[in-house]
């Protein structure tokens, strides 16, 4: 037995377990649909849940810090999430939802583009990972290679078509350290071909597999890393950006 493969002390089943006895709720009352959309932007989830007509959740753990959301999508049940940005807090909070009953979980968060064809405003759907976050090694002591759902994947890439968009799939870098991506990485990881940097998705696809659920993300450019850094955030360019990934991901759910 590898460390890795050793019982934890504190599991995410219990601790969902622990709350439900302790506040005299159900689990159907916590309302963790089987599919389950996540973003780390506030404007995002609202936007989501104005789509669907979700409603917000009395009941989860985080109240309206990182809210959860109840609503329909072409006639299925979705929880919408606002996710704490980074590897570990996104993590630690999808275990308690595969603990609460999530099973397809589909992201939609932000990049820096790495490459010409990966300019402010364009979708990356990450194939692989580049991880340089210190999550996924508690989940896997080898080198595995971290990738997402192939089904899904194909589903968001078909979904951004009919929308009239091609959405680039291919290697992200994921970083704990924002203001470390220091220029010779870059330069580097460009010249591999990765398309973006994010601080997410590495550790969710390595969970995803850990726990055999299925785990996409969708992430739009927000910025871009060339020879100066150059952002669009607050924008309304990135605005309508993000309301296009919302409708594709909303196409793609009614698909399922």
């Amino acid at each position: 037995m590898t460390k890795n493969e050793d019982e934890p002390l504190v599991d995410p089943k219990k601790v969902v377990s622990n709350y439900l006895i302790r506040t005299g709720i159900s689990l159907q009352e916590l309302g963790v649909a089987p599919l389950v959309v996540l973003s780390w932007g506030r404007g995002v989830v609202a936007g989501l849940a104005e789509l669907t007509q979700a409603k917000l959740s009395p009941h989860w753990f985080y109240g309206e810090r990182n809210p959860l959301y109840h609503g329909e999508c072409a006639g299925k049940p979705i929880s919408i999430v606002q996710m704490p940005v980074g590897a570990p807090g996104t993590v630690m909070i999808l275990e308690e939802l595969i603990a609460c009953g999530a099973r397809t979980v589909i992201g939609l968060g932000w990049a820096g583009g790495l490459q010409s064809e990966a300019s402010i405003g364009s979708l990356i759907i990450p194939t692989s990972c580049l991880s340089e976050e210190g999550t996924s090694l508690h989940y896997f002591e080898e080198e595995i290679e971290l990738v997402p759902d192939p089904g899904l994947v194909s589903l968001l890439v078909h979904s951004a078509k009919l929308e009239g968009v091609t959405a680039l799939a291919g290697p992200l870098w994921t970083t704990d350290a924002p203001y470390r991506e220091l220029r010779y990485k870059v330069n580097e990881y460009q010249r591999q071909g990765i398309l973006g940097v994010d601080m997410e998705t590495s550790a969710m696809y390595a969970l995803g597999i850990f726990r055999k659920i299925r785990v996409c993300n969708m992430l739009v450019v927000s910025d871009m890393l060339a020879e100066e850094w150059d952002e669009a955030f607050g924008t309304e360019r990135l605005q309508n950006a993000n309301r296009l990934a919302q409708q594709i991901i909303l196409r793609a759910l009614a698909a399922l």
